[in-house]
């Protein structure tokens, strides 16, 4: 049963009704952001990127799932014609603002992300012009087709049906499994498993002559604004909840999904500790509010790092293999049990428990192919465990070793996003993507002088506050101390406190800079 109709009429299909309440549906972690983007105006003229090509989208602004609904109202104006938003949450917007509206920026990437909201699916049909088989359907008979696979049990039941003007979108949304009312998280493994869900889903479908987009499988996807207006196709977007017989959606866990689409769902998870050290330093829990993120702890952190990225890779690999086995790729398997004390030396490194660590290392075994042990002489996951953390002295690897022991080859650590197990070139290529120190000061002293003119008189506190609302990492109120000093805005300390930049002595008053005597605060 359908939940919605069409919109008759073709005034009201040319007009925009922007729907907040499809994305909330898709959207249902309050704590996540959601960027939007938007194609340029056609009427403007064309903004160059530093390739030289013309802007695909260009971005407007990040918000909060849970302040979506209030301040969307407002922003509407921004969404109305060819509009877009991320299908999944990010921890955070980028640290600037958007220089269109103002609001903080967006930080498209992968290894942002918080949680995963939804497989999905883009049928590019109604395309008569094209030879690819399925691209001439019109929207309601490729939708008409996808309820048809899945009613016969070639695709799960979608649980929203969109057309997206010319074509159709179709959304698996997703639950976490231990938690069914929370989103699972979008650790890098589960983007992993993820991708290779929509690439199956994408297969099955083309495979039955609808023209699924071999591109659209990547988690920074941003779709169509449900409401929003398709400037070539002249048509409203339109989502439609889908409902079973007893009024209920339809959702699913990735290993639900993996299972239904004949994929090797693994369940290996990281330890807790480790984890937390794996995630990005600007993500990081700090130890008290208001203070700046825990700084990387050198070798502990490889190592976390490194028990991550061979986590993605044995997800990747549909679980590590008997050793002397071909992968897909060619490359050799160095064995069940050499990945396991390679995991355990990892996980030592990183100061796991030997409790936890046991449990990480039996819920990868359980995911290798076969199961680890399976022979007669597999040692046990105890015995490499306790071969590993009674050792003496635990030995270093090299980058380079690891490499050319997992078969990773530049290809594949980008494809994957490593962070530590990469070839020195794919390592360079990150340390250089990475933004300058310089360019985040002034990224960051330019929202502070946007801030000073919004609400006039402030604190450092307030400030910093700011800062940390909007993602700058490390921003604490020693550090919007030093900016509003750099700006000329200086509030001193009346009551002693830790020695600090010179400033002129006001008596713990506010001394206004040139560039803002003349505004009104």
């Amino acid at each position: 049963m359908k939940h919605g109709a069409d919109i008759p009429g073709t005034a009201e299909e040319t007009s925009p009704a922007l729907d907040v309440e499809s994305i909330l549906a898709i959207h249902r972690n309050a704590g996540g952001h959601i960027g939007f983007v938007r194609k340029p105006d056609p009427a403007q003229p064309l903004r160059l990127g530093r390739d030289g090509k013309p802007y695909q989208f260009e971005n407007l602004f990040s918000l909060r799932a849970d302040d979506l609904r209030s301040m969307f109202p407002a922003l509407a104006h921004w969404l109305t014609h060819d509009s877009y938003f991320t299908v999944h949450a990010y921890h955070r917007p980028a640290p600037y603002q958007n220089r269109q509206t103002g609001l903080p920026d967006v930080w498209r990437k992968e290894k942002y992300l918080q949680t995963l909201t939804a497989c999905y699916a883009d049928l590019d049909c109604g395309r008569p012009e094209s030879e690819e088989p399925g691209a001439a359907l019109d929207w309601r008979q490729a939708q008409h087709q996808a309820e048809a696979l899945a009613d016969s049990g070639i695709i799960p039941q979608p649980s929203i049906m969109a057309r997206s003007g010319r074509g159709v979108y179709l959304f698996w949304l997703l639950r976490d499994a231990v938690d069914p009312d929370k989103l699972p998280h979008a650790w890098p493994e589960k983007v992993e498993l993820y991708k290779e869900c929509n690439r199956a889903l994408n297969t099955r479908l083309r495979a039955h002559q609808l023209p699924a987009d071999p591109n659209a499988l990547d988690a920074a996807r941003v779709l169509r604004v449900p409401g929003s207006i398709h400037r070539k196709a002249l048509r409203r977007v339109r989502y439609v909840i889908q409902l079973d017989d007893q009024g209920k959606g339809f959702s699913y866990t990735l290993p639900e999904l993996a299972e239904f689409l004949d994929l090797h769902a693994l369940d290996a998870e990281l330890p807790e500790a480790t984890r937390a050290l794996a995630l990005s330093p600007q993500y990081r829990k700090v130890k008290n509010p208001g203070s700046a993120p825990l700084r990387s702890i050198g070798a502990v952190t490889l190592n976390a790092l490194r028990a991550q990225d061979l986590l993605t890779l044995s997800t990747w690999r549909g679980g590590f293999a008997k050793r002397g086995t071909k992968y897909q790729d060619t490359t050799t398997s160095p064995g069940r049990r050499f990945i396991l004390r390679l995991y355990a030396n990892f996980l030592r490194g990183s100061k796991a428990d030997p409790a936890a660590a046991l449990k990480a290392l039996r819920s990868m075994a359980a995911d290798m192919r076969p199961p680890y042990p399976s022979d007669p002489d597999d040692a046990t996951v105890e015995s490499v465990l306790d071969a590993e953390y009674s050792m003496a002295t635990r030995r270093r690897w090299k980058n380079e070793t690891l490499c050319a022991l997992l078969g990773v080859t530049a290809e594949v650590a980008r494809e994957l996003d490593l962070r530590t197990i990469r070839p020195a070139t794919v390592a360079h290529e990150a340390d250089q993507a990475r933004p300058h120190q310089a360019d985040m000061i002034q990224a960051r002293r330019d929202f502070a002088r946007q801030y000073i003119e919004r609400y006039g008189r402030v604190t450092a506190r307030k400030l910093a506050n700011a800062y940390q609302a909007a993602g700058f990492p490390g921003a604490n109120h020693e550090t919007a101390n030093q900016d509003l000093n750099a700006l000329g805005y200086v509030v001193t300390r009346s009551r002693g406190g830790r020695p600090r930049r010179p400033a002129p002595a006001t008596g713990g008053a506010v001394q206004l800079p040139e560039w803002l005597k003349s505004r009104k605060v």
